[in-house]
């Protein structure tokens, strides 16, 4: 299977030495899944995109700290892009910045949040059933890192799981049972290490104190990573 990763951001300062970038970090995750996968990487900050929509099996959009609103040619590009893999239904998964930009090129709505920054161990219920969701659970935690949110979900999109903090954090595109998209926001590829690291490196700074040392008691928390991004795959026929 040919995985194309499109790279919208980087670890900041010196994080991606330590932890690996993005691809790294979902190569790891892959390989423990025993899925037999080759790998191409777009950075696409940098205007890396394909002519091609169905040049890879599966797409997936990685995390960043630009906003999906922020008036950028490569954004733009991005959104253009994702709707033609959309309309071409080439299995797509989109990751907190991907959740976000693909809800936006779909014709949702992303804003920065009024509830403020969402760092560490969050726990995400679901609102809808679907054959996917059962395997998945009532309710399964991630690694959140994140401000921006999605408001208003595209029409022709479900909300699978949320919670009072982030009422859309998965959604699934097409049919429910068998979708063609799935976004989600929290961070499958992040270890407990990589986002604790994320959040002193903001704490007192970017990030309100309060929140950043909640976020950090939450991590002696262990969110089953590798569990979700299998069941997340396995909807879009990925395995």
């Amino acid at each position: 299977m040919h995985i194309a990763i499109l790279e919208t951001g980087k670890l900041p300062g010196l994080l991606e030495q330590r932890f690996g970038n993005y691809s790294a970090m979902f190569s790891n995750l892959l390989s423990q899944l025993n899925i037999d996968y080759t790998i191409k990487t777009y950075e696409v900050t940098k205007f890396q995109l394909p002519d091609n929509p169905k040049a890879a099996d599966f797409w997936l959009i990685t995390g960043s700290s630009f906003g999906v609103y922020d008036n950028l040619t490569w954004i733009a590009d991005l959104k253009n892009f994702v709707q033609e893999v959309v309309e071409n239904k080439v299995p797509l998964l989109g990751v907190c910045f991907g959740h976000q930009i693909l809800a936006e090129a779909m014709g949702g709505s992303v804003e920065k949040s009024d509830k403020g920054w969402g760092v560490g161990v969050h726990k995400y219920y679901k609102v809808c059933d679907t054959v996917w969701a059962k395997r998945l659970g009532e309710s399964f935690s991630g690694y959140a890192s994140h401000q921006d949110q999605v408001i208003i979900p595209p029409k022709n999109s479900i909300s699978i799981y949320g919670s009072k903090f982030c009422p859309h954090s998965v959604l699934a595109y097409g049919n429910q049972d068998k979708p063609f998209a799935i976004s989600i926001q929290s961070h499958p590829e992040f270890s407990k290490d990589c986002l604790k690291a994320i959040i002193n490196r903001r704490l007192g700074k970017t990030l309100p104190r309060a929140v950043g040392e909640k976020g950090l008691k939450s991590l002696n928390q262990d969110p089953k990573n590798v569990e979700v991004f299998k069941v997340l795959l396995e909807a879009l026929h990925i395995n």
